[in-house]
């Protein structure tokens, strides 16, 4: 009973998921007679699988049906595709239709794709016809549909002055062992601020039908600030990647001929560069632009605060009016509203404090412009009322926001009008009240000149003063020829720690291997070895391959048996990790990893 009841929870598990239904290519651009793969794959079990219409494609083969289910740490998934080989007989673009599939009592169908087929020759043709139809028709080679740097910009039609996003991705189909930032952006005629990218790593993205795995490099806000057609500058790349040295096939056989001793793969350096991207820039409409606008684009509002808030102060005291503008848009960029002139009142320059949020949608927040006033006489003004404009991109015009007019109320201050303090009430907090200073002072008819008792010259400070530099000078000396000495002893130090790394990471292989994860056991006994070699020789990453590690140890006299064993098993150690589903020795592979990293320690 308990049996069965495990057999129901298991299906109920199943049928939780939602049910996907994709369709997927491994090229979208291809020359007519050339050969490549669709597929479609569910996520759950179907029956009653409909094909779309192939009439504009030779079929080589198929539809090849398998079926997978896996339970990895308590979570079942399971997998039905569908897949063929096919050449397309004329070129243009050609539109593969969606499938259907019975799924749960529900019909799912996937989306079309669309293939860009250029004009083919009678041997690419010829080609295309005779190749097998298990081999997959890209060998990785083909680094322009495979690895690509694209630049997205959230807008490609903004208004001068309205602030918008561009991000810059990396879409890879191959191995990527290395990677180094060349040439950035300069955003010429922009003003820019660059966004902390929240996800460093890699996800999956469709497109016209292909599986890439993307990451995104970098994403920057940009605010234009001049009309026309702006060109976003591209982003360089240098990639180190890992590709196999020849056409492989989907035979494990064939891979194991074409792997290994009688094959495997090359590092390539490749350069990678996005393309230019076009932003068309519209000047502000002229129409209804109001006077005094200072280039303000976003969705703003606007309060204001009298310090004191009575109204009531006396001559010579200091007041504040603080101006607060919130919202979204280049509030960065904002310039101080201009305050009114009043007679007998002096206004500073304001002191501005920003309450900001950066975001991908662009920055939000609050500006506040603190005006200090000081009032020199008594009696009553006003305070006229502040404007302020911007342009609103959503509602296409302009919108002015005005301050509330105040009535301050002056009465005469205490004591001569040469001997009274300013006080400023800059802050909210009544602590930070401070004395600025007299207005005017009374003039010193006398004046007392007071000799000094002892000269700083020859004191025991003076001299620790001279001294000092010349301290300073040796204690830097002394660091650097120290750092220079750990320099050297690194290369040393990592020789002798390098067998002891290894043992750490084939102990983390040994977990792997009691949890019967075949994948990540290899991986982790690849990662051991290479990482061993590149320790105990100073082998760099291009150097990883038979004939780099064969020509270290031999250059290190390790004997030719040593060699051919780790050789062999580097050689095992892929061929199990690129076929997963094959029976693999993980005990005596794991036994000959400790032997030979100890057999080459000892030698």
């Amino acid at each position: 009973m308990k049996k069965y009841l495990h057999l129901i929870l298991l299906l109920g598990y199943l049928q939780s998921f939602a049910q996907e239904f994709t369709a997927t290519v491994n090229k979208n651009r291809l020359s007519v007679g050339e050969q490549f793969q669709l597929s479609f794959v569910l996520n759950a079990s179907g029956s009653g699988f409909r094909s779309p219409s192939l009439q504009d494609f030779q079929v080589l083969g198929g539809p090849n049906q398998s079926s997978s289910m896996s339970w990895i740490n308590g979570n079942v998934s399971q997998q039905y595709s569908y897949t063929y080989y096919l050449a397309p007989k004329r070129e243009g673009k050609i539109v593969i239709g969606s499938a259907s599939i019975q799924a749960n009592g529900k019909t799912i169908a996937s989306r079309p794709i669309t293939l860009e087929v250029g004009k083919g020759n009678t041997q690419q043709q010829a080609q295309g016809n005779s190749r097998s139809s298990r081999q997959g028709g890209d060998d990785g080679t083909d680094m322009g549909n495979n690895l690509f740097i694209r630049s997205v910009p959230s807008k490609t039609r903004v208004y001068m002055g309205e602030i918008f996003s561009v991000t810059y991705k990396l879409y890879t189909r191959v191995n990527i062992m290395d990677n180094a930032l060349t040439k950035m952006p300069a955003f010429n005629g922009f003003w820019s601020e660059e966004i902390k990218l929240t996800n460093n790593g890699f996800h999956t993205e469709n497109i016209d039908g292909v599986q890439y795995q993307v990451a995104e490099l970098k994403k920057t806000l940009l605010v234009p600030q001049q009309a026309g057609q702006m060109e976003i500058d591209p982003i360089e790349m240098e990639i180190l990647t890992r590709i196999r040295s020849r056409a492989q096939s989907n035979d494990p056989f064939e891979q194991f001929f074409n792997s290994g001793m009688f094959g495997g793969y090359q590092d390539v350096k490749v350069k990678v560069k996005s393309k230019p991207v076009k932003v068309e820039v519209m000047n502000l409409p002229a129409a209804g632009k109001p006077a005094g606008y200072s280039g303000a684009v976003g969705d703003f509002s606007m309060e204001c605060q009298l310090k004191p808030t009575s109204g009531k102060m006396k001559s010579n005291d200091a007041g504040n009016v603080i101006i607060s503008i919130s919202g979204k848009g280049n509030i960065k960029l904002l310039e101080a509203p201009k305050m009114p002139s009043m007679p007998d009142v002096e206004v500073y320059d304001p002191k501005v404090n920003d309450k900001l949020l950066t975001s991908e949608s662009g920055i939000s927040g609050r500006r506040s412009f603190d005006y200090l006033f000081i009032p020199r006489h008594a009696g009553t003004f006003e305070l006229a009322s502040v404007p302020f404009s911007f342009f609103d991109p959503a509602k296409g015009r302009y919108i002015t926001l005005q301050t509330p007019s105040f009535h301050i109320d002056v009465a005469k201050g205490e004591g001569t009008a040469g001997n009274n303090p300013v006080i400023s009430y800059y802050n909210n907090n009544q602590k930070s009240i401070s004395l600025l200073g007299n207005d005017i002072s009374y003039i010193k008819t006398k004046t007392v000149l007071v000799p000094s008792q002892r000269l700083f010259y020859g004191t025991g400070l003076y001299w620790l003063l001279c001294l000092l530099p010349f301290g300073m000078l040796g204690g830097y000396c002394a660091r650097e020829y120290k750092k220079d000495a750990n320099r050297k002893n690194a290369t040393g130090l990592r020789q002798k720690k390098a067998g002891k790394l290894a043992a750490e990471k084939l102990k983390t292989a040994k977990q792997f291997m009691e949890a019967k994860q075949v994948s990540a056991f290899y991986k982790e006994v690849l990662t051991a070895t290479s990482g061993y070699l590149s320790d105990k020789f100073g082998m760099s990453l291009s150097e990883m391959n038979r004939e780099g590690i064969a020509s270290h140890l031999k250059d290190h006299s390790v004997s030719e048996p040593k060699i051919q064993a780790l050789l062999g098993l580097i050689d095992r150690c892929e061929f199990a990790q690129y076929a997963p589903g094959l029976n693999a020795s993980m005990q005596k592979d794991y036994q000959d990893a400790l032997e030979v990293i100890q057999q080459i320690e000892n030698s």
